[in-house]
């Protein structure tokens, strides 16, 4: 280990030398042009050690540079902020304040409705509105966007304005009605308690899309309702402590069957950050389980209360926003932490949507300088 001091700060930290020799950003060794390691570690001797380090004083604005030489002969020098920064404290700190989340429930989500509503014409127009429409769905996990001619076409293309879509046995974009085209309850007129999406997905899409493009004949119903899942996850953990823990180890599987298509995956309904112990996904839909073989009876009596109370608080009345969503608007939802569903409903109802991978909302989130 290496004793380090900062020249500014004065702060103590040990490093290992083997991971500062790795974190050389010199020429040789990073290629800056892609931001990729050039070699390969084996390249590097296991008992690597700095023969000799020294600060380089600042000279004015410049920060301060630890110069290293080391015993294979290489010579690296490292910003000062560079190397105290990348260390772990830094990093849970930087990932519990970078990020300001909202948890709500209806009361809360009705005060600030004014920051989730966006207009297609502005988003078309203004790359500070496509920003600011990604931090109102970083925050609060859900926006909409209105001025939307309801086709198909139109949906896709405000999409594509602020994501690329994600492509799944549904397709880039879907159209569905009570038509039954899948094997979902989604395609029927029946009553859709709240879920999230693609459970039996190894990777469920970050983000859902949904736009009613018509609801007419005897139209009757159809109203759906969002809950934040990160709200819920709290109120758990806060309540139920025993319950929520429980929700965080059990490995639950779901599963999606029809012809030609067999998804299953398994994991815990609740994933949480293992540096901030924070709400990383949220992963329910009662709809989806498969045959639950992953936990010995015993322990079943525990998990099945554990998981009433998590649905219980899910359904509570003050927890569920309800509206209607009406053809020209799109709402756009935070899949892993927002879970929908809707009332039953009577006419001729047809919804366009979408999904966009994790992946890329979060990489679009890092671009715009919103999360680290």
């Amino acid at each position: 280990m290496l004793q380090l001091k900062h020249p500014k700060t004065h702060q103590s930290l040990e490093v290992n030398e083997f991971w500062l020799r790795d974190h050389c950003r010199c020429g040789e060794c990073l290629n800056t042009e892609t931001n990729q390691r050039r070699y390969d570690l084996l390249e590097l001797p296991a008992d690597v050690k700095a023969s000799q380090h020294n600060w380089q004083p600042s000279d004015g604005n410049d920060e301060p540079q630890l110069r290293v030489l080391w015993s294979d002969g290489h010579r690296s020098s490292y910003a000062a902020n560079f190397i105290f920064d990348a260390q772990l404290e830094q990093l849970i700190s930087r990932r519990t304040k970078s990020t300001s989340l909202t948890p709500w429930n209806r009361s809360i989500v009705l005060q600030n409705e004014r920051h989730l509503r966006f207009s297609l014409p502005q988003l078309m127009a203004s790359d500070e509105q496509v920003k600011s429409l990604v931090a109102s769905l970083v925050r609060y996990g859900i926006i909409f966007i209105d001025d939307v001619s309801p086709t198909p076409t139109m949906t896709e293309l405000a999409l594509r304005r602020i994501f690329p879509l994600m492509k799944t046995f549904f397709g880039e974009m879907w159209t569905f009605s009570d038509k039954k085209d899948h094997a979902d309850t989604a395609y029927t007129q029946l009553y859709l308690g709240s879920h999230t999406d693609n459970t039996y997905f190894c990777d469920a899409a970050g983000l859902q899309a949904l736009h009613c493009i018509e609801h007419s004949g005897d139209a009757a119903g159809g109203e759906n309702f969002f809950v934040d899942g990160l709200h819920v996850v709290h109120e758990l953990r806060r309540q139920y402590p025993a319950a929520y823990e429980l929700l965080t180890r059990v490995q639950v599987p779901a599963e999606y069957i029809e012809p030609g298509e067999h998804h299953r995956h398994t994991a815990p309904l609740i994933r949480i950050d293992p540096l901030t112990g924070e709400l990383v996904q949220l992963r329910l839909n009662i709809y989806d389980r498969a045959v639950f073989d992953t936990l010995p009876q015993s322990e079943m009596a525990e998990f099945y209360a554990s998981l009433r109370l998590l649905l219980q608080l899910v359904r509570e009345e003050e927890h569920q926003w309800q509206l209607k969503l009406s053809p020209g608007c799109i709402v756009l939802f935070d899949n892993w932490r927002v879970l929908h569903g809707r009332h039953a409903y009577t006419g001729r109802r047809t919804m366009s949507g979408a999904y966009v991978q994790r992946t890329d909302f979060q990489s679009k989130a890092r671009t715009l300088g919103i999360i680290e």
